[in-house]
């Protein structure tokens, strides 16, 4: 959901259709808990632009 968000022009209400039905507040959810990971640990910081180069290749 994340990288939808972040890679994507989608509503938080498409992004969450496209995950099984989920609500827009789930994505928020997401969204949120992503980016505080992103802040303590390098790792997922890491692996997430991975996945973010990947994607956009």
């Amino acid at each position: 959901m994340f990288l939808s968000k972040m890679l994507t022009s989608k509503s938080l209400p498409d992004i969450g259709r496209r995950f099984g039905g989920r609500d827009h507040t789930t994505v928020i959810h997401a969204v949120k808990k992503v980016e505080e990971l992103k802040m303590t640990d390098s790792q997922i910081a890491e692996d997430v632009e991975l996945l973010r180069r990947m994607l956009e290749a």
